[in-house]
């Protein structure tokens, strides 16, 4: 336990440093708070995003609270995650790549006692980051430039909790008549229905700022004044999240309990309402002269033009729906003991109704977002009897998974008509485990995806890209299992 909590302690220190790197280099993250970061850890990723059903007790699942009840019994799961992505971007006329990867988010899942868990972590909620330029050309030189640029981003950290008031079966005998050489013979078999219900929540503290430039500059002309906005958003306040899973298993076995087969289903779903955060913003408009050739050179501040500290004011992070169902079929027998997992999720959430409230209008120009996922797992050998003997790649999962998200970007390209981007990919994965800790549920998951954002029409741009997936989910082995009460003779 002692050796958990120190690699905890190192892991939140390498997650703080972490979150001052940019984690998005797209163009898009210009609206509202920036990319949304959901439910981004390796395994799930894999997916498709899938895990609104998902109650896999090796592994943390924030996108639902309720999946907190399923964690094994005195074996806590320390997980991180690191992210990464390589980019390019399209227009009609121009290209250009971009990449970014880092350490991004931990989580600690805890199994406090029977029909009870709880978790904490550390995430990203959005991020920010782009830059913006565009020159104007006279006689074939450049003459002035128009920069925008962006940084920073929204964290969250999250303390959840749940409990399962439902969790009873049921078993019926069923007698079959079977013909054989000797003449009928009788055979009797068991049919189990196993019902749970679980319910849990998410206090989400949301902290973060994003820093937005936009700068008009001359190139050589020392007598000309050039002008810079900086906008800095910060947030700071608490949000809620709520969750629900229910589960059904049925299985066959006959007389002396040997299970013939076994199938259950999964349904998940979360329901985070519209809130309105606290947040202060920052803002800081000059007039400068450049010193130098072209557009780099050194700085001379000649007048500030408004100068707004800790103006505090608000911004409106709307209602959220999450639903999803998990098919889980096998293993088959137990001769027979793969696995496999069928997911689909659904996300909603409302962010045409965004709004920032500082005082001033505000103009929000997105629209509701819509987010479709799909994904299957599949573990050839999942019977602890035969991991221990198999080989190594019989116990893996391979995951793949495709999504669609209408996203709740939008873009005014003709007066009165606008263009909406979608975004599309499909991913794969596997997770790996780790077997030299005995009688542990330790993993490591590889993924990565293929995607389109955007499009070229209408003078947009367009971003194809390749991201890269790594997390660890740490849990004990038997020597070092949490929350055991010894005995002394």
């Amino acid at each position: 336990m002692l050796r958990t909590a120190r690699v905890l302690l190192i892991v939140v220190f390498i997650s703080s440093v972490s979150y001052a790197q940019k984690g998005t280099h797209t163009p898009y993250s210009i609206l509202g708070v920036g990319e949304l970061k959901m439910n981004d850890y390796a395994a799930f990723l894999s997916m498709g995003g899938v895990s609104m059903a998902n109650t896999d007790s090796t592994k943390v699942n924030p996108a639902n609270p309720a999946s907190y009840v399923y964690f094994g019994r005195l074996r806590p799961i320390l997980q991180v995650g690191m992210n990464g992505r390589f980019s390019r971007f399209e227009t009609t006329t121009s290209t250009t790549k971009q990449r970014h990867f880092g350490l991004n988010q931990f989580q600690l899942g805890i199994p406090i006692k029977k029909r009870w868990g709880a978790a904490l972590g550390l995430k990203p909620y959005s991020f920010t980051g782009y830059k913006i330029s565009n020159y104007t050309v006279e006689d074939g030189d450049s003459t002035e430039l128009y920069t925008s640029e962006g940084s920073g981003g929204i964290n969250k950290f999250y303390l959840g909790v749940a409990y399962q008031p439902l969790n009873f079966s049921y078993i019926k005998k069923k007698v079959r008549k079977q013909k054989d050489s000797l003449g009928i013979h009788l055979d009797t078999f068991k049919l189990s229905r196993h019902h749970q219900l679980s319910i849990g929540a998410n206090v989400n503290y949301m902290f973060g700022t994003s820093e937005r430039s936009r700068t008009y500059q001359f190139a050589q002309y020392i007598s000309e004044y050039n002008a810079r906005v900086n906008n800095g958003l910060r947030i700071s306040d608490v949000m809620y999240e709520f969750g629900l899973n229910y589960q059904l298993k049925w299985g066959v076995s006959n007389s002396d309990g040997k299970s013939l087969k076994g199938n259950s289903v999964s349904i998940g779903a979360s329901y985070s309402p519209g809130i309105r955060l606290r947040a202060f913003q920052d803002l800081f408009a000059y007039s400068y002269q450049n010193f130098g050739t072209m557009f780099n050179g050194s700085e001379n501040i000649q007048d500030t033009i408004e100068y707004v500290r800790d103006n505090q004011g608000s911004i409106y992070i709307p209602t959220s729906y999450k639903g999803g169902i998990e098919f889980r079929l096998g293993p088959i027998s137990s001769s027979r003991s793969s696995q496999l997992r069928l997911g689909i999720d659904a996300r909603y959430q409302q962010w045409s109704q965004y709004t920032e409230d500082f005082g001033s209008t505000f103009d929000n120009q997105l629209k509701d977002r819509l987010q479709l996922g799909f994904g299957l797992e599949w573990t050839p050998v999942t019977n602890k009897s035969e991991l221990f003997n198999a080989p190594l790649f019989s116990k893996m999962q391979y995951r793949m998974g495709f999504t669609y998200t209408m996203t709740e970007l939008q873009f005014e390209t003709s007066p009165g008509n606008y263009t909406g981007l979608t975004s599309y990919g499909m991913s794969f994965g596997v997770g790996i485990p780790v077997t030299i800790i005995r009688n542990s549920n330790t993993n490591i998951n590889f993924g990565a995806n293929l995607g389109n954002l955007g499009t070229t029409e209408n003078g947009l741009i367009q971003e194809k890209y390749v991201g890269l997936f790594f997390g660890l989910s740490i849990t004990p082995g038997n020597g070092d299992l949490w929350f055991i009460k010894r005995k002394y003779d």
